[in-house]
């Protein structure tokens, strides 16, 4: 991912799975803010995607999901 990074643009949504898969929470957390912030269009996934199921008791998951309308 940081090797396709380097050429095109990568949502630090999509790299947040990885950290989350590894149990990397807070990593995790960091990237979705920063997708938060870039306008990725991952964000419109937060709600539904099981993926996210880890997150979502977090205040920060819920703050975020907030951020983005999705409360």
């Amino acid at each position: 991912m940081k090797g396709l990074g380097a050429k095109q643009y990568v949502s630090p949504a999509s790299v947040e799975l990885i950290h989350l898969a590894l149990g990397e929470r807070d990593r995790a957390m960091e990237l979705l803010e920063k997708g938060c912030e870039d306008h990725s269009w991952w964000m419109i996934f937060l709600k539904m995607d099981p993926r996210f199921d880890d997150l979502r008791a977090d205040a920060r998951f819920q703050r975020l999901m907030a951020r983005v309308g999705l409360n």
